[in-house]
């Protein structure tokens, strides 16, 4: 049997990931133009497997962002959560052979960037979407896709996680 402690991430893999974060925050804003005052208004937090919430993920999946609070747009904004899927994460950098941290950073960035898009997908491009595009069907996937791949096109760091994990 496989610890618990093995199946999340290290102390210094959760540092890479909030780095990770900024990063793929910083870049996706850049790429939808998204002004300061705007971004603001897109609140959401970030769970991995250590944190009280968190809740488990399909085994394939690397991470999901769900809408937990819905508002209508009279009003302010919507909350969002990201979780990340710590084991299918180091699962796929085992065996990927991405364990060293300057391996590891490039695809917690993709996998935040994805999610990003996700997120800014949902609060301003998809009009009157529901619970039932959560899970994200598959036109959609591909769509978020295309666009982290541009997100991140361009930064040699990254093109060996795109090659391998984002088709």
């Amino acid at each position: 049997m496989i610890p618990d402690d093995a199946c999340r991430f290290s102390s210094p893999q959760r540092s890479l990931v909030f780095r990770a974060l900024d990063e793929a925050e910083e870049r996706t804003r850049d790429y939808y133009c998204i002004p300061p005052f705007r971004w603001e208004k897109l609140r959401y937090d970030l769970l991995t497997r250590g944190d009280h919430g968190w809740e488990p993920l399909p085994e394939p999946m690397f991470a999901r962002v769900r809408c937990l609070q819905r508002i209508h747009n009279s009003l302010p904004f919507d909350f969002y959560r990201i979780e990340l899927n710590d084991e299918s994460i180091l699962a796929a950098a085992h065996r990927e052979n991405l364990l060293r941290e300057q391996d590891l950073y490039p695809l917690f960035v993709y996998i935040l960037t994805h999610e990003m898009v996700h997120m800014v997908r949902l609060s301003s491009i998809l009009e009157n979407w529901t619970e039932t595009l959560v899970p994200f069907d598959e036109s959609e996937e591909h769509r978020v896709q295309r666009i982290s791949r541009r997100i991140l096109t361009g930064a040699s760091d990254f093109k060996p996680v795109l090659d391998r994990f984002c088709s």
